[in-house]
């Protein structure tokens, strides 16, 4: 398989038809430039921010700019990085006023001796991170795009550098109208983002329904008892579906570039890049398609 490589997703969920078009351009510029940040010598992590990054900059998405209100009428987000190789990761909870999450997050993972920040200690940090020059702020509460890669519903990530070290990271703001201090599955390591040195995942959808199947862990689980990576995708999906109320999907890549993906809603937007290129990108991907 091709390596290095990126691949993005944007929701499992159903879009209106005037905005698909536009749904694809973003996640194809999302995979395009997580794939420029690996071939100026970037890390599979600069990979994720960057591809996250561009997603939340749109507001398309239930992330970033397009962040959903909550009952109360405020705006909480949610993002987590993984590091496969170091089984490490960093997430930021219910965190208000930050419109790129995903570059908080991996300050927690890179800056910071916890792995989870929630709530007011989340907004805090922001402020730590841009004084420390971690990320440039170019306007309030709002972070620039990581250096390696400035040229060019729930939002994820996998990518695979060309010695197959791997990362995977998510960025939503959960439903319209949720509970204040809600936090679904995206930045819950094993739930809704996992990855080590076989595998990783991001998964999408209703973010109750994937944290009682732990589906991320689950996934890359059967890949290491010998399941391919889309036979793994594909149990995953059916545990989902068979254990709750389903409602959800993921995307997958293993070290050495295998792809997979799965998903029980109508639509679920996904990109893929390498080759110097974004090879495929559907809003109803198919396994034939690749």
């Amino acid at each position: 398989m091709t390596l290095p490589l990126v691949f993005v997703h944007g929701g499992a969920t159903v879009f209106k038809e005037e905005y698909h078009a536009s749904i694809l351009e973003a996640v194809k510029e999302a995979a395009k430039t997580g794939l420029a940040a690996l071939t100026k010598g970037g890390s599979a992590l600069d990979a994720v921010e960057s591809a996250i990054w561009i997603l939340e900059e749109t507001d398309l998405f239930t992330a970033g700019r397009g962040a959903c209100e909550n009952l109360d009428g405020e705006i909480e987000v949610d993002a987590m990085i993984m590091d496969g190789n170091r089984l490490d990761s960093g997430a930021v909870m219910a965190a208000r006023d930050i419109i790129h999450p995903i570059s908080l997050a991996r300050f927690v993972l890179e800056r910071t001796p916890v792995m989870q920040v929630a709530g007011n200690g989340a907004s805090r940090l922001y402020d730590v991170m841009i004084k420390d020059g971690y990320r440039t702020e170019v306007e309030p509460r709002r972070t620039s795009n990581i250096p390696i890669a400035s040229e060019n519903d729930t939002v994820g990530c996998v990518a695979v550098d060309e010695h197959g070290r791997i990362a995977a990271g998510s960025s939503t703001s959960g439903w319209p109208g949720k509970l204040p201090g809600r936090i679904g599955d995206s930045p819950i390591i094993g739930s809704g983002v996992y990855a080590n040195e076989i595998a990783g995942t991001s998964c999408t959808g209703k973010g109750e329904q994937i944290l009682r199947v732990v589906m991320g862990r689950m996934a890359v689980a059967y890949i290491e008892s010998g399941a391919s990576v889309q036979d793994a995708c594909d149990k995953a999906v059916r545990v989902l579906r068979d254990r709750t109320t389903g409602e959800g999907g993921l995307i997958m890549a293993d070290k050495e570039g295998n792809l997979g993906f799965a998903f029980d809603t109508p639509h679920m937007p996904i990109a893929i890049a390498k080759d110097e290129k974004v090879s495929y990108s559907s809003m109803i991907p198919s396994l034939t398609e690749l």
